[in-house]
C-alpha cells in the first residue's frame, strides 16, 4: 500500500496538475481570442460609422479603405474585407431595426 501512495504522489498528481494547467492554458487563450474578436468587431464597427458618416453614401472604396488605415493606426493589424463586411451589414441591420 505504501508503494501504491508513493506512486500516486510521485507520478500521477504531478501528471494531472500538468494535465489541469495545460487545459487551464488552453482557456484562458481561448477567452483572450474571443476578447480580442470582440474588441474587433466594436472598433471596426465604430470606423463604419465614422466612414459613412465622413463619405456618406456611395465610395465603398474609400470607406474601406479609411477602415483599413485606422484600423492599423489603431494597432488592430490587417484587417480582412470580410470583417469589415460584417460591420457594414450589422450596422445596415441596426438602422433597420429602428426604422
Amino acid at each position: 500500500m505504501e508503494q501504491f501512495s508513493e506512486y500516486l504522489v510521485n507520478f500521477v498528481l504531478p501528471g494531472l496538475g500538468s494535465v489541469l494547467i495545460m487545459v487551464l492554458l488552453g482557456l484562458a487563450r481561448h477567452y483572450i481570442e474571443l476578447l480580442k474578436d470582440t474588441r474587433l468587431r466594436q472598433v471596426l464597427l465604430e470606423l463604419v460609422k465614422a466612414a459613412e458618416q465622413m463619405y456618406g453614401p456611395g465610395k465603398g472604396a474609400a470607406k474601406r479603405r479609411y477602415v483599413i488605415e485606422q484600423a492599423q493606426q489603431r494597432g488592430l493589424g490587417a484587417v480582412r474585407r470580410e470583417d469589415i463586411e460584417a460591420a457594414v451589414y450589422n450596422l445596415q441591420k441596426g438602422r433597420i431595426g429602428r426604422v
